[in-house]
């Protein structure tokens, strides 16, 4: 069973590819020749209060997610006011030759930020790890916090086979080694985001005729 932390792929897929992938997609990809038993995606959604475009975006793309068949639990992000750096052009921080000190702009705006989403993913994983639901967990995503729900599995699965396995989008050397508490690594490929991307403009409804047709070419009646 493959549980996506829908943030952290969207934000590593977008930054490395340009792309956004279909999550029932990339579950078949990451079961390749096993049965994939489902796919499970956590992700918050804007207030619609406060950006309605927003939500009304990702309300359209996560309901045709359920249409594939995938589960969806979201959370309304919560607000906040909060500085951003508007000059696009400052180095990395982990890079070797950003400069120790640099000047640039600010602005103020309303962030916004995900809780629960994680904790859910992380109960729903071990739930279903404990309940047989599945014999192999995979978990979408870079955060190491996650790593936990691999310990959570070995400590009360010790009595059967059971594997807690990872899928990330590697953004520097060594990504795979931070990531060891896993029992087997998938990185997320530039081939496997060719086969997995979802090239629907979420940002105004989507014709009923073109949602048949992404449903007949996932093979969903």
């Amino acid at each position: 069973m493959v549980f996506i932390d829908g943030q952290n792929l969207f934000k590593g897929v977008n930054r490395r590819f340009k792309a956004r992938l279909h999550p029932l997609l990339l579950g078949r990809a990451l079961a390749g020749d096993r049965e994939l038993v489902g796919v499970r995606y956590y992700s918050g959604i804007h207030d619609r209060d406060e950006d309605r475009d927003m939500h009304d975006l990702v309300r359209r793309r996560h309901d045709l997610m359920r249409r594939t068949g995938v589960e969806v639990t979201e959370r309304t992000l919560r607000y906040h006011w909060e500085w951003r750096v508007s000059d696009r052009d400052l180095a990395k921080p982990w890079w070797g030759d950003a400069p120790e000190r640099a000047t640039t702009t600010v602005k103020r705006h309303r962030g916004a930020r995900e809780k629960g989403i994680d904790v859910a993913l992380a109960l729903d994983a071990v739930g279903s790890a404990l309940s047989d639901e599945c014999d192999v967990v995979i978990v979408v995503s870079r955060d190491r916090d996650l790593m936990e729900i691999a310990h959570e599995v070995r400590e009360r699965c010790s009595g059967r086979a059971m594997a807690v396995e990872v899928a990330y989008v590697s953004e520097r050397r060594g990504d795979e080694r931070a990531l060891d508490g896993y029992d087997g690594h998938h990185e997320i490929t530039e081939e496997m985001v060719e086969a997995c991307r979802d090239e629907l403009d979420y940002r105004q409804p989507i014709p009923e005729r073109k949602i048949a047709s992404t449903l007949r070419a996932l093979g969903i009646d």
